[in-house]
């Protein structure tokens, strides 16, 4: 017997799931959500504005929805005398049906000082970019305080009849990641205010976060520029190992839809599917020392803030600029 669902694993009864093999399916990709929608056009005679089909695949993740989305822009078309679906109709649609948008980000256009783009894994074979930033003041010496935002606070295990909560296992990555830095590099995260931001409410609850959280709280502190064609997962033990982490394929794609050209995996995540792949670098690595090396462009280049009076104000104007 073959059975697909939509369900998620911990909706089906265990006694059936201990009888199957289960078989997940990677989600839509948008240009092939765009091919469903022309489809879908065509079966109904309608043609679409320049753009409509852009906005459509911001928000269908399935070919249901885009389906659906088509159906009822084109009964609105229909109904007005039109046989063009504008870019108007589609936004009523997905604005009116509350869809929310795809969790798909580009990676940054230019390198930052405490911005990193970490991977996470958001659905079943579903993973996507997640940005991490930080900033950081000098202060006095051991007189810095930590705050960190967007994370889960407590997360809960387990299925339904016996379930367990505990703390996130997110925020014990923070802590862990101050510990390394402190312990095996060279500044110490007690003297300065840390602020580190996980923005765009994903859900962040797993520890793969380290090597993204250290790399962009370790480039705060120092100034640093990271790679913004760099994207990397892993969890960082506080020995200053970088340890395995789960869905590894699928963060491995949500990269390469996002336009990085580096990825770096924990050494014990590697497959040899990667030796397939050509327009990624897949770097895998054991300690933080490798990914700082990786992650961070070269210590001589930084960021210069120039400041200057223009019309009466001061406008920032942040270039990249060689030392010496």
């Amino acid at each position: 017997m073959i059975g697909a669902t939509t369900r998620q694993p911990t909706d089906i009864s265990p006694a059936i799931r201990s009888r199957c093999v289960e078989i997940f399916f990677r989600a839509l990709d948008p240009e092939e959500v765009r091919l469903i929608a022309t489809h879908a056009l065509d079966k109904v005679g309608l043609a679409d504005e320049d753009g409509a089909l852009d906005v459509l695949v911001r928000y269908a993740t399935n070919g249901r929805d885009a389906v659906n989305i088509i159906q009822i822009a084109g009964g609105l078309a229909m109904t007005e005398g039109r046989s063009t679906i504008r870019r108007a109709d589609i936004e009523w649609v997905v604005h009116s049906g509350q869809y929310s948008p795809r969790p798909d980000r580009r990676v940054p256009a230019a390198p930052q000082v405490g911005l990193a783009n970490g991977l996470a894994v958001i659905g079943p074979n579903v993973g996507a970019l997640l940005e991490i930033e930080a900033t950081a003041v000098r202060v006095g010496a051991g007189a810095g305080k930590l705050t960190a935002t967007g994370l889960v606070e407590e997360e809960e295990l387990g299925e339904a009849g016996h379930r367990i909560r505990r703390r996130s296992m997110a925020r014990g990555s923070v802590e862990n990641v101050m510990t390394v830095i402190r312990r095996c590099l060279d500044v110490d995260p007690a003297d300065f205010d840390l602020h580190i931001n996980f923005p765009g409410g994903l859900p962040v609850d797993g520890p793969s976060a380290g090597v993204s959280l250290l790399v962009a709280a370790y480039s705060a502190m120092t100034g640093r520029l990271v790679d913004n064609e760099a994207a990397m997962t892993g969890e960082v033990s506080i020995r200053g190992r970088v340890l395995p982490v789960g869905g590894i394929v699928p963060k491995v794609e949500a990269a390469r839809r996002a336009g990085a050209r580096k990825v770096i995996i924990p050494k014990e995540n590697w497959q040899d599917l990667f030796r397939e792949e050509h327009d990624l670098e897949i770097v895998a690595i054991e300690t933080v020392e490798e990914l700082i090396g990786l992650a961070l462009l070269p210590e001589n280049e930084h960021l210069t803030i120039v400041s200057a009076p223009i019309k009466g104000r001061l406008d920032l104007d942040k270039t990249v600029a060689a030392q010496g």
